[in-house]
């Protein structure tokens, strides 16, 4: 996709703004410059659409920055008139009454003119043939450096301190020293970034400037050549050390104004037969008009025309060019395009994992502790018991639970975690705008990418998005149900059995407030250090167990365990998951980018 000048300016202004000021946008600002662009086309459209909103929040001031993109357009007019003034003021002819035919100032300036015209050539055919460089590149493979290290050895100067000096005389700024600063800070940005997205743009309007300025700058000198004419008369005259035969000095004549001799001839002029080479070297010379003459058709031929003609084809370039121009995908627009994506994503990711953890708490909790521990905990209570076997039943019910909690993660809970958060990210995704492109490479390019329609659908899930997302997480999601179901369950089983018997868990409070009931019963017989030894083997009866613990408060010892056991293995999780995030993250970005480069170009 390529772009207008003034779409382009305005990313390119939204870019130098972002690269001098990060914060310069706020968040809401951002967020809503993504939701600007939803309805775009992948690629280019998308960022078009982005630069526009955030163009439209921008002051006054800011804005007229773009207008360094057109120099020096605004100004043609006026440095041509300068020029015509100029000319006309420069006297070509002097003010001595004798001119030399050859060694004058019009013929200097022809001679400049055909040396510029010879550098041209050399340049024209030594430079390599490359496509238009205004129009950026259209294959990944065609990479170029960021705008900021471009072009540094190429007019540096024009780009880095000209522009903005120029623009800074076509616009005064009434704002406060701070803001000026940042004004010219920006400015100077925009002009190395502008320059490296349409060099060729800029070239050709300085060299048409340049040419038209040449043009008018001879049409005035020859103006003054005429007017100066009116009012002093001169003779044209020949003086030489070597060239002192009159053959010899009609060679050199026909030779300089060959051109001008037939051109005057073929319209009749006549002015091959008005000029005289005798008098010409005589003392007095021959009479100057004709010479004078000779010398306007030369100027005529030589600049003039030429400049014309090639202010006219850079003119024509420009026009083609300022509706053309392509923008490479840099850095920059990786993170601009990717970063918020990146962010959401994150965002998603991590709410997942805790909506993951905090399910697989439940589960413990309602089938584990609910169904086989709370039951266990009230026959122990019902019909007494040493804490010992307690403790090596529970630690059994336990273990025997975490081929259920295996299955229940890696054939129930991922799927459903991988299917909830692909759809929770798709969802995401098209809130803030969904056609646009992440790449995988920062450098590949933005304008050729569309948005395939994947062949097929995954699972009842038929938004894009959520089909690319839920493709994305195979390798982490493996990785994760491993390290969860596989190489941390055993792990997450010491927790539950360590949170269920410790002294901060639920078995742990009921164990103690037990053992403080007996403190308080018969620390007189058995003794306050043996208790902690050998309560946990003593086998108590269910009547001394229910007067320890009464209804209400074994009621609340159980809510307590309950809370404490869910807490803990969800914190458990939760750890051993975070690790997983940004490589589930990676990985979605990963899928998501290749929507755009494995689709047909």
């Amino acid at each position: 996709m390529l772009l207008s000048e003034n779409d382009a300016a305005k990313i390119v202004l939204v870019r130098s703004i972002e690269e001098c000021d990060k914060k310069f946008f706020s968040d809401q600002i951002v967020l809503d410059a993504l939701a600007a662009g939803k309805s775009a086309e992948p690629g280019l459209a998308w960022v078009k659409a982005r630069a526009q909103f955030l163009y439209d929040h921008l002051s006054s001031s800011y804005q007229t920055v773009r207008q360094i993109a057109r120099l020096p357009s605004p100004w043609t007019a006026s440095l041509c008139l300068l020029m015509l003034v100029i000319g006309f003021l420069t006297n070509l002819l002097g003010r001595a009454e004798k001119i030399h035919v050859v060694r004058n100032p019009v013929l200097l300036l022809v001679a400049w003119n055909l040396l510029v015209y010879l550098v041209l050539a050399v340049w024209g055919i030594s430079r390599p043939r490359t496509r238009p460089r205004g129009a950026g590149p259209d294959l990944p493979e065609n990479r170029r450096p960021s705008p900021p290290e471009a072009h540094r050895a190429l007019l540096p100067r024009l780009a880095a301190v000209l522009f903005p000096g120029m623009w800074s005389l076509f616009h005064r700024v009434s704002a406060s020293l701070q803001e000026k600063a940042k004004l010219a800070e920006i400015a100077k940005r925009f002009s190395l970034n502008w320059f490296a997205v349409a060099p060729s743009l800029v070239l050709a309007r300085w060299e048409t400037l340049l040419h038209l300025g040449a043009l008018f700058l001879a049409l005035g000198a020859v103006a003054g050549m005429y007017f100066q004419g009116l009012f002093q008369g001169y003779a044209a005259i020949w003086t030489s050390t070597f060239i002192t035969a009159e053959s010899a000095v009609a060679l050199v004549v026909k030779f300089i104004f060959a051109p001008s001799l037939w051109l005057s001839q073929l319209l009749g002029w006549g002015l091959a037969e008005r000029i005289d080479l005798a008098r010409l070297m005589s003392r007095d010379g021959d009479q100057a008009a004709p010479w004078i003459h000779l010398f306007a058709i030369s100027v005529f031929i030589i600049v003039v025309a030429p400049r014309a003609c090639l202010a006219v084809w850079q003119w024509r370039l420009a026009q083609r060019l300022q509706r053309s121009i392509g923008l490479a995908l840099d850095p920059y627009f990786g993170e601009v395009i990717e970063a918020p994506v990146r962010a959401l994503i994150e965002k998603e990711v991590g709410i997942g994992i805790q909506s993951l953890a905090a399910d697989i708490a439940g589960f413990v909790v309602q089938k584990l502790y609910e169904e086989q521990i709370v039951p266990r905990l009230h026959g122990y209570r019902q019909h007494g018991g040493s804490i010992t076997e307690l403790k090596a039943e529970i630690q059994t019910l336990s273990e025997n639970f975490l081929s259920q909690l295996d299955s229940y993660i890696s054939e129930t809970r991922f799927p459903a975690f991988q299917e909830q958060l692909s759809r929770r990210i798709g969802e995401a995704l098209k809130t803030i705008g969904t056609e646009f492109a992440v790449f995988r490479e920062p450098q590949a390019v933005l304008a050729r990418l569309k948005l395939p329609a994947p062949g097929h659908a995954e699972a009842g899930m038929t938004e894009q998005f959520t089909r690319a997302v839920s493709l994305s997480i195979g390798t982490s999601i493996a990785v994760a149900i491993a390290a969860v179901s596989g190489g941390i369950g055993k792990h997450l089983g010491i927790a539950i059995v360590s949170t269920l018997l410790g002294t901060t868990g639920p078995v742990g409070f009921l164990i103690g407030l037990v053992i403080g009931a007996i403190v308080v019963v018969g620390a007189w017989w058995v003794g306050k250090q043996a208790i902690t030894e050998t309560i946990e083997n003593l086998h108590l009866p269910g009547t001394v167990i229910k007067a320890a613990l009464w209804e209400s408060r074994f009621q609340k010892l159980l809510d307590e365990g309950r809370q404490k056991c869910e807490e803990a293995i969800r914190a458990s999780v939760e750890e051993k998951l975070q690790p997983f995030g940004p490589a589930i993250t990676a990985e979605i970005l990963s899928r998501v980018r290749s929507l755009w480069q494995n689709g047909p170009q």
